[in-house]
């Protein structure tokens, strides 16, 4: 490790491994627009700023054994130079196969469905487990993204199930709209009948009450036109009884009931309301009983 100012450098000829002769991997991108990873000889600097590696796309198998390519983005930072020199061999080399590893490891653990839901998730633990991994060698894994995810042949066919299951599920919404709006149209004719028959039920309990009130009010009526008429009856009677008592005698009763008989009957004749007429042995005598009206008295 070289510090500021005159270094010296103490080697033998021939002894151990040439001075400056390591080699350090880097990350390039080809002419066909793909990443590689290749050795570089002649490094004599280690650069101690944050440094980004695009590594190439790695194929993965899923928890449900599909294959896939994921292209992994890492950023890390030198902070002991000296370590990541000497306790490691190409440490970007090292870095990358760690990756591979590791993602390798963690999408093992997914279903694909979860996997493309869970970026974050997967990226947080990478990081963590890059970090403790060269944490020995003098980087230090600041963040690691999951910069694409390639579906490959199996692509097309999960777009064509996805497809196929929106276009399930919005058949499923639509029936399902279908039927709510069919038992609400058929529970609004349910309680519209059930209105109906209670509105006819009341009208014909009420038209019952209302004829039933009828022929009571008009049998009382009737009723209490009898009883008039019988305590009219009733008081004649007392009338009659008590003027017979007083000045008459029975054969003059007979006499005025007979007069009463005939006046009846002679009203009968004359409206023409009578078709047969008895008349009595004696009817001369009743006929002399009548007179005419406005003659004076009988």
């Amino acid at each position: 490790m070289a510090g500021p100012g005159i270094n010296f450098l103490w080697s033998l000829w021939g002894a151990g491994e040439v001075v400056g002769g390591y080699t350090i991997s880097h990350v390039i991108k080809g002419a066909d627009g793909r990443t590689y990873v290749q050795p570089r000889r002649g490094v004599d600097t280690i650069p101690t700023r944050t440094q980004v590696d695009d590594y190439p796309s790695e194929s993965v198998i899923t928890k449900d054994n599909l294959t896939i390519n994921i292209d992994a983005v890492v950023y890390y930072r030198i902070f002991d130079a000296t370590k990541a020199i000497y306790e490691v061999q190409d440490y970007v080399g090292a870095v990358q196969k760690l990756v591979q590893s590791a993602l390798r490891d963690q999408v093992a653990q997914y279903d694909l469905d979860d996997l493309l839901t869970s970026r974050d998730k997967i990226n947080n633990s990478l990081r963590t487990v890059l970090d403790e991994a060269t944490g020995p060698w003098g980087i230090k894994v600041d963040r690691v993204e999951l910069k694409d995810i390639d579906l490959g042949p199996f692509g097309k066919v999960l777009a064509e199930q996805r497809a196929a299951e929106t276009r399930r599920r919005t058949e499923i919404t639509e029936a399902e709209g279908q039927k709510r709006s069919a038992i609400l149209r058929a529970e609004g004719e349910r309680e519209s009948a059930v209105l109906e028959a209670r509105g006819k039920k009341e009208s014909a309990i009420l038209a019952a009450e209302a004829a039933s009130e009828g022929v009571i009010l008009k049998a009382d009526a009737e009723a209490q036109a009898i009883l008039r008429v019988r305590d009219a009856e009733a008081h004649g009677f007392k009338v009659l009884a008590e003027a017979f008592e007083n000045r008459s005698t029975n054969s003059e009763v007979l006499r005025v009931l007979e007069l009463q008989k005939a006046e009846a009957t002679a009203e009968r004749i004359a409206s023409g309301s009578a078709t047969k007429v008895y008349l009595p042995a004696d009817i001369g005598n009743l006929f002399g009983l009548i007179r005419p009206r406005g003659d004076g008295p009988a």
